[in-house]
């Protein structure tokens, strides 16, 4: 690429001219930042619709000789028990049968043996994702939800499509509701009564239940039956049980227990005319979390009693209605979607069915006689061809006329009951598949901006390398022109598409898209006319390595399986990447320095191996993965208890403390920061963890479980606050990491001051900052994670220590080749070395392999929800939000934050800031950014090229999901590391240098 002219400057606009180079560098970053927001903004919106949500409501009936079916019962009780699985209640317990969850809640299983004919178990399949809103949606207006609706989960949005709570409304029926106060924000002002209880606080295991059985009773007792008609009462006590220890604890048969007793209460106090449903909104996995797709999360319990009326009679024994078989069990259950149960009450309380309802009724509540089943199943198969008919998706008509149409005239009532019902499952299927209206120009959108994002980084990322000292001169033109050029041209757009469509969303939109596309266009230009002197054959190898790796990573996300054993294949690129490094072990000028970099790639991969042995598996992953990130029972692992406390008293500051003192650097604040003040904090956040764990320890007194609760709070608020105000104010205010001695020369008796430290001043310095980073990410990781992450802050050491020595390699090289005569070396040269692309692939590599082994994975259900409550008793925003996403991808931004280290680790200042630290801070913080907007851009492809492949929502969309948020999140991560960190650290720097040569 061509050198820039000296008057770039001048030639820029006068506020970017004026521009200092740190303000220039976080301007540059920033518009980074913006291009892929835009990018990933448009492509989201045509990829990830929500679901078509049409506002048509089916009318209600004037009078009751109006329904179609006289209703079977006047009143119903719902009761959920949030996360009971149908395991819990079932009477073909698997093998090995857990004593702790299975022949607990007992109730449903001897009612339906006693009385067959009014007690009825189902296994109910709920849709993904299984998390709470999206089920309560789908258990109230019989929809599908959606995949990224899983992310409202945290702030539950008012339901305005018609749905059974509606109906109940519309026919003037009492709607009394407590428990999970979700239901409240979905339907704000559709209850009669509402006694809403807090339902994200999942350390506390009884208050909402408490409340439900205070307010249940009461309305259950006849001299209140005039208060309801349709009564709602949501527990909680099992899902939190679920999330905290796990269902193989003690505390779980506790629980179940309570819910046995009130479920007894309950039906003793029913009316002969009351339908009382029990069921779980979704289940649980083995260690007691939910969100995903996996069996054991999609297999709900579903109860449904009548204490006077039969419910299931003989005309439905000649059909064979589906069957389940629970994993580990040998006999199988009844077997119905989770919607279902929508059609089925409306119909047995006289409503009409909801508009958008795709559920199928349940027929033994309709088999008094086959007229009575066929009338059902007619009734609910033509509301579902006239939601099909107005959702209007050509195929999705197409095949439920084409059912529609096959002539049932003369046939038998039997036969006509199974053409219904295969209308209705004909439209749930094809639905499914549809999942959502994909709209294919705003994907193809997404991906040329997310293309041009990644050329524009690619050029930006030359420019920077190949200008020298002159970097600034470039940055100033290239975003003057991409800004100026942009910004004018995308408002001309913008106004254009405002006036011919008269929208200003449009108009603004349009502007964003344009200013984008045309801003990475122009960036991406220097690469056509880059120089042409450059030849690929000048290329090395240690040069190649790091595209090369780049490129294998973003095509394995064509394929599913390399997807969802990302895990392992990242930890083999970067033990891979490191070990080519052995190479240049035996190229090195100097025993001592090929025995360095010998150790430190050995090092390097060593760690990435032992970080590989925490793992979390997939659903998909099973046989072949076995979990040790948590216990057998879903809880802490023991190796992550026993070593976190030792990793943080012994191991990790003193590992820190060696690696400075190599460099003399461990002098002025360092040794107060570090064995002072930093080691209590990480050695108090791993008490933490214990104390969690202690809370819910079978061998502690009940009587000491507040102690518990209070000290482990108090500890996470005192760690918080250091972390975030002590550890900062210490860095900011310290002096750099060095120590002035002053010695007399005995021969002349003149004073002499030595300065030990300085050569690595910056990355010292730098080094503090990042370690107030990971206190912060180590609070808020578990036991596992946390010794995770003091490998990963070692692996960061030994690297920029590999860096270093290649770098004097490099060094000593041209001195001695450049030398007067052949083998010898002239002494110290002030040459630096840039940085390469492949200088910032490992520790890409590095970042990624820290998100898996610190227990996540590209799925719903590895989010650790514990994070929300470091500090908190209860979910407090913004905090609960922002700690669970700090806890997934901390530890990434942690070795993001380390970018400018390798630019800067014994780099010895200059005078006048000459020192091109900060170009090569960018340099590299660019070649680290164009790493994840690669394989976002390749996630982005193969998800829409696979949009209808079969695994696109269980792997490929959420691998998406998380690179994008990844992406923003690097973006946001380096603007911050080079503003604040290094701009901290060189101003230091700098005073200190000056006050020294004075």
């Amino acid at each position: 690429m061509a050198e820039p002219t000296a008057r770039a400057r001048t030639n820029a606009s006068s506020w970017i001219a004026g521009l200092s180079k740190l303000s220039l560098a976080a301007l540059l970053l920033t518009f980074v930042t913006f291009i892929h927001l835009v990018g990933l903004g448009v492509f989201t919106h045509g990829f990830l619709l929500t679901r078509l949500v049409i506002p048509d409501v089916a009318a209600p009936y004037k009078q009751a000789g109006d329904a179609p079916l006289p209703a079977t019962h006047s009143k119903a009780v719902l009761i959920i028990i949030d996360a009971l699985r149908t395991d819990f209640i079932s009477p073909h317990h698997p093998s090995p049968k857990s004593d702790n969850h299975h022949g607990v809640l007992t109730l449903p299983a001897e009612l339906t043996a006693s009385q067959p004919g009014h007690s009825l178990i189902f296994n109910s399949f709920s849709d993904p994702p299984t998390t709470t809103m999206q089920r309560l949606k789908a258990i109230t207006t019989g929809s599908l939800p959606t995949f990224i609706d899983a992310g409202a989960n945290f702030a539950s949005t008012a339901i305005e499509e018609d749905s059974l709570i509606s109906q109940l409304n519309a026919a003037n029926k009492s709607v009394v509701f407590m428990g999970d106060d979700t239901w409240l924000n979905l339907f704000p002002s559709s209850f009669s009564q509402a006694y809403p209880y807090d339902s994200f606080n999942v350390e506390d295991l009884h208050t909402v239940d408490n409340g439900v059985i205070e307010h249940i009773f009461p309305l259950l007792h006849p001299d209140n039956s005039t208060q309801w008609d349709f009564l709602i009462g949501h527990f909680l006590g099992v899902d939190h049980v679920g999330h905290r220890v796990g269902p193989e604890r003690e505390t779980m048969r506790t629980k179940l227990a309570q819910m046995d007793t009130v479920l007894r209460d309950v039906v003793d106090k029913l009316d002969d005319d009351t339908l009382l449903v029990v069921l779980g909104d979704h289940g649980m996995t083995t260690k007691g979390d939910h969100g995903g797709d996996s069996e054991l999360e999609t297999s709900a319990a579903l109860w449904i009693y009548s204490k006077g009326k039969p419910l299931a009679q003989g005309a439905s024994s000649e059909f064979d209605w589906p069957r389940y078989t629970f994993p580990g069990s040998k006999e199988s259950l009844r077997h119905v979607d989770q919607i279902d149960l929508v059609p089925t009450l409306s119909l047995a309380l006289g409503l009409p069915i909801p508009f958008n309802n795709l559920g199928s009724v349940i027929p033994e509540l309709f088999s008094g006689s086959l007229e009575t089943l066929e009338t059902a199943t007619r009734v609910n198969a033509e509301q579902i061809a006239r939601y099909v008919k107005e959702y209007d998706n050509r195929d999705v008509v197409w095949a439920v006329d084409t059912v529609t149409k096959r002539s049932t005239a003369g046939d038998d009532l039997a036969s006509k009951i199974t053409h219904n019902r295969r209308i209705a499952q004909v439209a749930l299927e094809n639905l499914r598949a549809l999942w959502a209206q994909f709209s294919v120009p705003h994907i193809i959108a997404g991906i040329v901006l997310l293309a041009l994002s990644v050329a524009a980084t690619v050029a930006l990322y030359l420019g920077v390398r190949n200008s020298g000292p002159k970097w600034d001169d470039y940055v100033r033109l290239a975003l003057d022109t991409a800004i100026t050029t942009g910004g004018i041209t995308s408002s001309v757009v913008g106004t254009v598409a405002g006036v011919y469509t008269r929208d200003p969303a449009v108009a603004i939109k349009t502007f964003f898209v344009s200013t984008a596309a045309i801003a990475s266009l122009l960036l991406a230009l220097p690469l056509v006319f880059r120089d042409r002197k450059t030849s690929w054959r000048s290329v090395t190898l240690s040069q190649a390595i790091g595209p090369a790796v780049l490129i294998l990573h973003a095509v394995s996300f064509a394929s599913n399986s390399f997807v969802m054993w990302e895990d392992r294949m990242v930890g083999f690129l970067l033990v891979s990447i490191v070990l080519v490094s052995l190479w240049r072990a035996l190229l090195a000028p100097m025993a001592s320095l090929r025995l360095r970099i010998l150790l430190y790639s050995l090092g390097l991969a060593i760690i990435a191996r032992a970080m590989g042995f925490s793992t979390i598996c997939r659903e998909e992953q099973q046989p072949y993965c076995r979990v040790t990130f948590y216990g057998p029972s879903g809880g802490p692992s023991d190796w992550g208890l026993y070593m976190a406390p030792v990793a943080a008293l012994m191991f990790l500051p003193r590992v820190v403390a060696v690696v400075l003192s190599w460099s003399k650097s461990y002098n002025g604040p360092a040794p107060f920061f570090i064995a002072a003040v930093w080691r209590v904090l990480i050695i108090v956040n791993t008490l933490y963890w214990v104390f969690e764990w202690m809370e819910t320890w079978d061998g502690l007194q009940p009587d000491r479980i507040p102690l518990v609760k209070i000290m482990k709070l108090w500890i996470a608020r005192v760690s918080l606050g250091a972390s975030l105000g002590l550890l900062p104010h210490l860095w900011y205010n310290s002096g750099l990491c060095i120590d002035v001695v002053k010695t007399a020369d005995q021969a002349t008796g003149e004073e002499e001051v030595g300065v030990y430290g300085f050569g690595n001043s910056y990355g010292s310095t730098y080094l503090l900052f990042l370690l107030i980073i990971f206190s912060v990410v180590h609070l808020v990781s578990a036991s596992a994670g946390q010794v995770v992450l003091c490998l990963v802050l070692v692996a960061i050491l030994l690297y920029v220590e590999l860096i270093d020595a290649q770098r004097d390699s490099i060094v000593m090289k041209l001195q001695f080749a450049n030398s007067a005569s052949p083998g010898a070396f002239d002494g110290p040269s002030n040459a630096l070395v840039r940085p390469s692309f492949t200088d910032a692939v490992p520790l890409a590599l590095l970042a990624l392999l820290a998100f898996f082994t610190t227990g996540h994975q590209a799925v719903f259900a590895s989010i650790q929800w514990k994070a929300a409550f470091v500090g908190f008793e209860t979910v407090t925003y913004p905090w609960s939000p922002a700690l669970v996403g700090l806890n997934t991808i901390g530890p990434l931004l942690l070795v993001a934050m380390a970018v400018p280290l390798v630019a800067i680790w014994n780099v010895s200042p200059r005078p006048n800031q000459s020192v091109p630290v900060l170009a090569h801070s960018v340099q590299l913080a660019l070649a680290f950014i164009t790493y994840f907007a690669t394989i976002t851009l390749a996630s982005a492809v193969t998800s829409a090229w696979l949009r209808r492949h079969l695994m696109v929502w269980k792997v490929f969309a959420p691998r998406f999901m998380i690179a994008g948020i990844i992406l923003l999140a690097v973006d946001v991560a380096l603007i911050f590391a080079v503003t604040v960190g290094f701009g901290v650290t060189s101003s230091k720097v700098y005073r200190t240098f000056r006050s020294v040569s004075e």
